[in-house]
């Protein structure tokens, strides 16, 4: 069986020839090469364009190096009985680092201070009121593995933790007070002063939070969302944040991704927005190449693969 692969070091392939000695592995340096290979390969790691999967006649198994994997063909891949696998549990650490830090930032007015510190004013501390987390609500929505993160440093500073989560029939982490089907988000909304999105983005979840659920929430609510855009709808979101809805929101995603000049999401003193930067680690890399070594020494192997996306509900 032969495994198509984008260009990698000498010490990567080795150490893929050594999980999986019973491969060949056919490197592409672009995606017009990997075409051209794709009549020969059983499997793939990135490469995974329509017209390639359309050219490979015998690829059984993908495996993405993203957690969201919204830019899948998924109707070839339900077609031809495609395995996906995807990096869901190698982003979660530093997704649910950015979160707390969003989430910290809005809470301790760091956003207004940077601001006087940009005028070199030094402020007095009646004219920013800082919170604190202690006692206050969490609703991680998506408790994957982004969610389980979040979860779990939240309980650390001593937020409640709510979550929702479609498998409720496995085990209730112990840092998680209570846990919901997806069906109940619109119950739980109103008990949140903070909801951190953690879902990804499918058919099921765009424009899962639009005026409706902005509606629900405290006017002194905070959302972060850290997965993808287009998991809020933008435009809602602005609606809510000029009339006052919410409070505020912490974006490291947007729709449209990256945001043009001039957007008003921009300019809003209560938005904080970072360039997508939440999945960057000085560790991901090698935790990715841990996962793909070892999907590929179970599929050599016909052993079931980590990671398995679910082509029905797209994660």
């Amino acid at each position: 069986m032969k495994m198509l692969l984008p260009a990698m070091s000498e010490a990567h392939l080795q150490r893929l020839r050594s999980s999986a000695p019973a491969l060949e592995y056919l490197v592409a340096a672009n995606a017009r090469e990997a075409l051209a290979l794709a009549p020969q390969v059983h499997a793939s790691f990135t490469f995974f364009h329509p017209d390639l999967i359309s050219a490979a006649p015998h690829l059984r198994w993908v495996q993405t190096r993203s957690a969201g994997v919204d830019s899948c063909p998924f109707d070839q891949f339900r077609a031809r009985q495609i395995t996906l696998t995807n990096a869901r549990d190698i982003y979660g650490i530093q997704l649910a680092d950015h979160t707390l830090a969003l989430i910290l930032a809005f809470s301790r007015q760091l956003p207004f201070l940077f601001r006087a510190q940009q005028r070199e004013e030094w402020m007095s501390r009646d004219t920013f009121p800082p919170g604190e987390l202690a006692g206050q609500t969490l609703l991680v929505v998506g408790l994957g593995g982004t969610g389980l993160e979040t979860a779990r440093r939240a309980a650390g500073f001593g937020l409640r933790v709510l979550a929702t989560r479609r498998r409720t029939s496995e085990p209730k982490p112990a840092f998680v007070d209570a846990l919901h089907p997806p069906e109940d988000l619109h119950r739980l909304l109103p008990e949140a002063d903070w909801v951190a999105v953690c879902v990804p983005l499918t058919r099921h979840t765009r424009d899962l939070f639009s005026d409706r659920e902005f509606l629900l929430m405290k006017p002194s609510a905070h959302i972060v969302c850290v997965t993808r855009g287009g998991i809020i709808n933008t435009a809602a979101l602005l609606r809510a944040l000029e009339q006052g809805r919410i409070a505020g929101a912490g974006l490291d995603v947007t729709d449209p991704e990256p945001l043009p000049a001039g957007h008003p999401l921009w300019s809003r003193p209560e938005v904080i927005l970072t360039p997508h930067a939440s999945g960057h680690s000085p560790h991901a890399d090698a935790r990715m190449f841990d996962l793909l070594c070892e999907n590929t020494r179970r599929f050599a192997q016909g052993e079931t693969l980590l990671n398995i996306v679910d082509l029905d509900m797209e994660y």
